[in-house]
């Protein structure tokens, strides 16, 4: 499987709320980045998880009695609602960021049944002799190498149908429009109906293109937001097409709970950029 074009997003609210966040950016094979974090505080955190067309695989690692760890693997499908995970006290956690269309891993949990959902991978019989050796793995750059073997060999034994080709293409398409492409565009572009276009993204996403181009458009602002790439929300509104501001705060509304301007105020208080370490 070989990527095109990339979504490089992020789930905010893991730099801002938890510990040592760092990453390690991959983007091919359907791969992002692989990222980890800790909470080091004495409760546990409620972290809010926002609009995303991406997929996460997240290996929790608690330290017991005698100095035991142990691990549970979630799955967080991806979604078109806001939702909430839970960062454990005193545990660490390592993360790998899937690309829409990663279908390879997500069809073993079946993807219409993972959408929306955290799904716990340890019980399920694919996985779970996995999860065990994970387990062992005691840094970020040795679960990278196990995770990576583990990986190659699904999807080098995934065969690549011509529907799934043609919802790669598609979803580059998306992407390269930062989200902001109509499905009417997409008939044109494509050469197929909008009928046979949702049913490719029912298929291998799970939700419709409509529903995906605004996940992308979502995380692409929000990426912008985060980096303080806009002189106003005036502009931003503009820029990703919005008929007009009370439109574009109703939407961002719908999308993380807070205002645009709630949220820029919280990621300058809690200096985002700055608690983020790239490795």
């Amino acid at each position: 499987m070989k990527d095109n074009t990339y979504l490089m997003s992020i789930q905010p609210y893991f730099v801002l709320d938890a510990n040592d966040f760092c990453q390690r950016v991959l983007l091919q094979n359907g791969i992002s980045h692989f990222y980890s974090f800790s909470n080091s505080s004495d409760s546990d955190i409620t972290v809010n998880l926002f609009v995303d067309g991406c997929s996460n695989i997240i290996f929790e690692y608690c330290k017991g009695a005698n100095n035991c760890w142990s691990v549970r693997t979630h799955f967080i499908g991806s979604t078109i609602e806001p939702r909430t995970f839970c960062v454990r006290k005193n545990c660490e956690y390592f993360c790998i960021r899937l690309q829409p269309g990663a279908s390879g891993f997500i069809k073993k949990i079946g993807i219409k049944g993972s959408v929306g959902k955290i799904i716990i991978l340890d019980t399920l019989p694919f996985i779970k002799d996995f999860c065990l050796v994970m387990k062992e793995q005691k840094d970020f750059d040795s679960r990278i190498k196990v995770f990576l073997e583990f990986y190659d060999k699904i999807i080098h034994s995934e065969s690549i149908k011509a529907r799934e080709e043609l919802f790669r293409q598609i979803v580059n398409i998306i992407i390269q429009r930062r989200g902001m492409i109509k499905v009417s565009e997409l008939e044109k572009l494509s050469g197929y109906t909008s009928r046979y276009i949702n049913l490719i993204f029912d298929s291998e996403l799970g939700f419709s293109a409509k529903q995906f181009c605004s996940s992308v458009k979502f995380q692409f602002l929000l990426n912008d937001l985060n980096r303080g790439n806009s002189s106003s929300l005036t502009n931003l509104s503009s820029e990703y097409k919005f008929y007009d501001q009370a439109h574009f705060i109703h939407e961002f509304k719908n999308c993380t709970g807070k205002t645009p301007s709630e949220y820029v105020t919280e990621v300058y208080e809690k200096n985002y950029s700055n608690n983020i370490i790239n490795i």
